[in-house]
C-alpha cells in the first residue's frame, strides 16, 4: 500500500533529520519548526491509515487493548493526562500546552513503531536510520571540533578548551546526552557483531563518538561514560574492567577531560545549579500536590528569586530548572512526579524483559548496550533537563518503541504458533 510505504519512509527520515534540521523556519511571519512539520505529516497520515485501512483498524484496536493494560503506557497514559490537566492552573497556559503536546507526540510515536511498524525488517529500518544519523552528527561533530563552523560564540575560546562542540545539537550537554544514549548499543554490537567489515563499522563508530563527548567538554557526559561503563561490566562481562581501567587512565592524560573531572566538585561552577534547585523547593513547598504546571517552572523562574533574592543569578532570566526529576515534581506535583519515575522505572524493567525474551542476537547486545545508556542518562538528568531537549528525549521513546515492537511481535508470533 502506498501510503503504509510513504508513512514509513517519512518515519526514517524524520530520525535521520530531526537533529540536522533549523529548530525554527521563516514561513512569512510564522517561524515554524521543520521537524514538527515532518512529525505532523506522519499523524495526519495514519490518521487518514485508520480510516481506509481495515487491517490498520484492526491492529489499532489490537493495539489499543494492550496499551491500557500495559504497566508501562499506563503510566505514560497518566503522566499525559497530568499534564493536561495543569494547563488549567499554569500561568504561561500556551507554554504548558505546547510541553504537553510535546509528549503526546511521544506516545503517539510510540504507539505507531509498537503496533503499526513492528515487523523485523521495519524496526531494522528505523534502528538503520538511528544509525545513520550519529554517523552524520558524530562526523560534524569532529569538524567542528577543528573549525569551529556553525558553533555559537558562547561556547568558545573556554579556559580548557578552544571549542565546546554542540554539533546541530544547540548546546553541549544535549549534544553529550544523544551520544550517551548510542554510545553503549554501538559497544556491545561491536562485541558481538561476527562480520569483519561491520564490527569495524561499529567500534569506529564507537570511538567517533567517544571522541565526540570529550569534545564537548561536559561533565555530564564523563559521568555518564563511566556509569554506562560500569553497567556494562555489571551486566555483560568483567572483561569490560580493562578498557573501563584504560579508558579511565588515559583519560587522564587528555587535558580537557582532567580540568573537567577535577572541576566536577567545584562549588563555583556548582553553585548556580544549586540556586536553582533552591528554587525549585520553594516551588514544590509552595505547590506540593499539582504543581505550577506543565513547563511553568521557567515562568515563574522570575517572580520567585525576586521573593529569594539570595538564589538569583544577576543577568540571567527564566532559567530552566536544570534537573528532570525537581521539574517534574515543580510543575506537576506529587502525582505527575511519582508518574514520571514510574514511567522510567517500567521502561527500564520492560528494556530488561526484552533482553531477556528476545530471540535475535542483534537486538539482545544492541538493547544490552542501551540499558546502559538509559542508567547513565537517568543520571545525566540529575543536574540537566535532557528529558525534555526534543532532539535528544525523541531517540530515547523511538529506541524503547522498537524493543517493545519487537517483543509484542515476538509474543504474537509465539501465540500463533502454539494455537
Amino acid at each position: 500500500m502506498f501510503l503504509s510505504r510513504l508513512l514509513y519512509l517519512l518515519v526514517c527520515a524524520y530520525i535521520v533529520l530531526l537533529p540536522l534540521l533549523p529548530n525554527k523556519m521563516a514561513l512569512g511571519r510564522i517561524n515554524i519548526p521543520p521537524a514538527d512539520c515532518i512529525l505532523a505529516l506522519i499523524l495526519f497520515g495514519y490518521f487518514l491509515k485508520l480510516i481506509i485501512s481495515k487491517e490498520c483498524r484492526i491492529r489499532f484496536s489490537s493495539g489499543i487493548k494492550d496499551f491500557f493494560t500495559n504497566y508501562l503506557t499506563i503510566f505514560m497514559s497518566i503522566l499525559a493526562l497530568m499534564m493536561l490537566i495543569s494547563v488549567s492552573y499554569a500561568a504561561d497556559k500556551k507554554l504548558a500546552l505546547n510541553e504537553s503536546f510535546r509528549f503526546i507526540s511521544y506516545i503517539i510515536l510510540f504507539f505507531m513503531i509498537k503496533y503499526e511498524w513492528n515487523k523485523r525488517e521495519l524496526l531494522n529500518g528505523i534502528l538503520g536510520s538511528y544509525i545513520c544519523t550519529n554517523v552524520i552528527i558524530c562526523v560534524y561533530g569532529i569538524y567542528q571540533n577543528f573549525t569551529g563552523f556553525g558553533l555559537s560564540d558562547e561556547f568558545k575560546n573556554y579556559g580548557y578548551a578552544k571549542f565546546k562542540i554542540t554539533a546541530t545539537m544547540d548546546n553541549p550537554n544535549n549534544l553529550a546526552a544523544f551520544l550517551i544514549l548510542a554510545i553503549f548499543p554501538m559497544i556491545m554490537l561491536a562485541v558481538y557483531e561476527k562480520k569483519r567489515e561491520r564490527k569495524v563499522f561499529y567500534f569506529l563508530l564507537a570511538v567517533l563518538m567517544l571522541f565526540n563527548l570529550t569534545f564537548t567538554g561536559s561533565r555530564n557526559a564523563i559521568v555518564g561514560v563511566a556509569i554506562g561503563m560500569v553497567i556494562l561490566v555489571v551486566m555483560y562481562s568483567l572483561k569490560f574492567i580493562l578498557p573501563l581501567c584504560i579508558i579511565a587512565g588515559a583519560s587522564l592524560f587528555i587535558p580537557e577531560i582532567r580540568e573537567r573531572i577535577m572541576a566536577i566538585n567545584d562549588p563555583v561552577q556548582n553553585q548556580s545549579r544549586i540556586y536553582l534547585w533552591k528554587i525549585a523547593q520553594k516551588m514544590i513547598k509552595d505547590h506540593p500536590l499539582f504543581g505550577v504546571g506543565n513547563g511553568n517552572y521557567v515562568s515563574l523562574y522570575d517572580k520567585y528569586t525576586n521573593i529569594y533574592p539570595q538564589y538569583k543569578f544577576y543577568g540571567y532570566k527564566e532559567w530552566p530548572c536544570h534537573n528532570s526529576y525537581l521539574k517534574m515534581e515543580t510543575e506537576l506535583g506529587i502525582i505527575g512526579g511519582v508518574s514520571f519515575v514510574a514511567v522510567l522505572l517500567s521502561s527500564l524493567i520492560k528494556v530488561k524483559a526484552f533482553i531477556n525474551t528476545t530471540k535475535s542476537k542483534f537486538y539482545k547486545h544492541f538493547y544490552i548496550g542501551f540499558l546502559a545508556s538509559m542508567i547513565a542518562f537517568y543520571v545525566m538528568n540529575l543536574v540537566d533537563n535532557l528529558f525534555f531537549v526534543p532532539k535528544t528525549t525523541t531517540y530515547f521513546w523511538i529506541l524503547l518503541a522498537v524493543s517493545q515492537g519487537m517483543m509484542y511481535r515476538e509474543k504474537k508470533d509465539e501465540g500463533m504458533f502454539l494455537s
